[in-house]
């Protein structure tokens, strides 16, 4: 038996009655996912088991004075605040703190609504990503950004991704690019959260030109046995 098909037994044994109803059950399991290969989504970062950034690994040294940029995080691939948006406990203060004073947000979501707990803890919607280059993606929508007007803004401390502040807008790198697609046609399909046309033709267009490797499929079926799901984007290279 190969290695690899050992470690998904193993995993899909330890793992089954563990599906995540939340968040932070979600990046316990997800760390185990990536147990056997620990490389971030963006800039394919090596970290360690204790979620160090090996930033020479992914040519990102000059971010070595950032302390954010040496750790892991893990990222939404579809923001929480793109289907948190569609809750009433994302827009009104249903949620009153230990002062008394009323909230509302990511916070409150977490705390009362369980639909968004379950859709915040998919794990075919997380991956490692470096700390730094996941802050200053953010919430930016996906686009394609490239060729731009200046050269120097596709290289963010040697991460290969174009950060776009005026408009909020966040192109990752070719090797992410169908990753980060079939994680958000899988939350718009499985979750019922609507994509904009705009949108979901750049999704459906990178999901075709950068088909799962077998890296991605490995881990897709992980996930599914974590789950009892499959996600059909990995299952099927194009749609």
């Amino acid at each position: 038996m190969k290695k690899w098909a050992i470690i998904f037994a193993v995993i899909s044994m330890n793992l089954w009655a563990q599906a995540p109803t939340n968040f932070p059950q979600a990046k316990r399991i997800a760390e185990k996912l990536f147990a056997s290969n620990r490389q971030t989504l963006y800039c394919q970062c090596q970290f360690a088991q204790d979620k160090a950034v090996n930033l020479a690994s992914c040519n990102m040294s000059q971010a070595q004075s950032i302390p954010r940029a040496e750790r892991i995080e893990w990222e939404h691939m579809m923001p929480a605040s793109y289907f948190g948006k569609d809750f009433a406990c994302w827009r009104e203060k249903l949620c009153v703190d230990k002062k008394g004073k009323r909230y509302k947000g990511r916070k409150c979501c977490e705390k009362i609504d369980p639909q968004f707990k379950q859709m915040e803890a998919e794990l075919y919607n997380l991956w490692p990503a470096d700390g730094l280059v996941n802050a200053k993606r953010s919430n930016y929508s996906y686009a394609q950004l490239y060729p731009v007007q200046n050269p120097k803004t596709h290289n963010f401390y040697g991460c290969p991704v174009v950060v776009d502040k005026v408009d909020h807008l966040f192109e990752p790198s070719d090797h992410s690019k169908g990753i980060v697609a079939r994680a958000m046609l899988f939350m718009s399909s499985h979750h019922g959260i609507a994509l904009d046309q705009e949108v979901e033709n750049l999704m459906q267009y990178w999901h075709q030109k950068y088909p799962p490797s077998q890296r991605e499929k490995q881990w897709g079926k992980q996930v599914a046995a974590v789950t009892g799901y499959a996600n059909p984007f990995i299952t099927y290279s194009v749609l």
